[in-house]
């Protein structure tokens, strides 16, 4: 038999009845736990008749959980996280044939999953590695295709490729696009054609998966051209009539991904780097916080050159440039930005 992975259920079955034991010996710490999370079952002479299921809810409370099965569910939730992080694909394999439910169960517990984007999050979405809980494993891809195959909702499949498209770690290891072919063969839609197929990809460390699916047909708007450092389309793009906020926000994402040559000639053709965008959706943003979050000082100073103020104020955290860069952990960059601003150099 394989050894057991992650949280050991049986432990906690065990403690149940020592806690039963206790209770019905009247022993003080058992009182004091019944009394304290399940005072309705811990009056008078109860505890000589405590049953088993009574223990097992005092230990689901103290867990946090309303219930025993709940708390097992969860349980066994854990176990197969702990088997699908690991790779070990026999393990994951066997938990679910023994508690199919778990290919449904939606987690909501734990630093993970109790709020943000991965609030109630099911095993498939977990294939993805975002967020990043370790190093995803080398057999992912079989991994996905079981859970695939045993499991597919449209919205679970949904949510599970923006996870993909957004993931620095599917995008490294060149997995997005074949786990979101599982995924849209299952029937999941993906529009490879939308203007904005590109955009969460290369907004968020995933640029290899972006390029992958240039290379399978998605057409490059000027905002991705530059957020990939393809000037040869820019000057291809440019060479027609473009507006001014198509160039400001092609700018931002320019100065996302750090391509200084994109970002200068883009500055060349008028962009602004010191106007609030909204790029992808995002709050208002420009192009000089996000290069100065990031530590571009080389595009920085660029966009400072070209008349971008280091004085404008985001309206989400009120920070201006130098707050970004800080917060970014540059503080080198922070200072000249506050220099900047001090001087009127804007």
């Amino acid at each position: 038999m394989a050894a057991p992975i992650g949280i050991n259920v049986d432990q906690y079955r065990t403690q149940a009845k020592e806690l039963l034991s206790d209770a019905r010996l009247s022993r003080p710490e058992a009182m004091t736990r019944f009394k304290e999370h399940y005072p309705e079952r811990s009056t008078g002479t109860a505890f000589t008749r405590v049953k088993l299921a009574d223990a097992q809810l005092v230990i689901a409370r103290e867990n946090g959980f309303a219930s025993w099965p709940r708390f097992v569910e969860y349980l066994h939730f854990r176990n197969a996280v702990a088997a699908l992080d690991a790779g070990d694909l026999p393990r994951l394999e066997a938990l679910i044939d023994a508690h199919p439910s778990l290919l449904r169960y939606a987690c909501r517990v734990g630093e993970w999953y109790e709020q943000g984007y991965f609030a109630g999050a099911t095993l498939l979405w977990h294939i993805a590695g975002n967020p990043i809980r370790g190093p995803l494993p080398r057999n992912i891809l079989a991994i996905a295709r079981v859970l695939v195959d045993r499991h597919f909702t449209g919205e679970d499949a949904r949510n599970t490729i923006g996870l993909l498209l957004t993931s620095k770690q599917a995008s490294e290891a060149g997995v997005a696009l074949p786990m979101i072919d599982l995924l849209t063969r299952s029937g999941a839609r993906f529009d490879l054609d939308a203007p904005d197929a590109l955009d969460a990809p290369l907004l968020n460390h995933a640029p290899d998966t972006a390029e992958a699916l240039v290379h399978r047909g998605a057409t490059p708007q000027l905002r991705h051209s530059a957020a990939l450092g393809d000037v040869v389309a820019m000057r291809r793009m440019l060479g027609e009539p473009v507006d001014q906020t198509t160039l400001d926000d092609a700018l931002v994402f320019a100065c996302i991904r750090g391509q200084r040559d994109a970002a200068a000639l883009l500055v060349a053709r008028g962009a602004n780097g010191g106007v609030l965008l909204t790029p992808g959706g995002q709050t208002p943003r420009t192009a000089l916080h996000e290069a100065a979050n990031r530590g571009y000082a080389e595009i920085v100073e660029l966009l400072i050159a070209a008349g971008a103020s280091a004085l404008v104020v985001e309206p989400r955290w009120n920070g201006t440039a130098a707050g970004w860069a800080q917060a970014g952990g540059f503080t080198a960059l922070a200072e000249r930005l506050c220099e900047l601003g001090q001087s009127g150099r804007q």
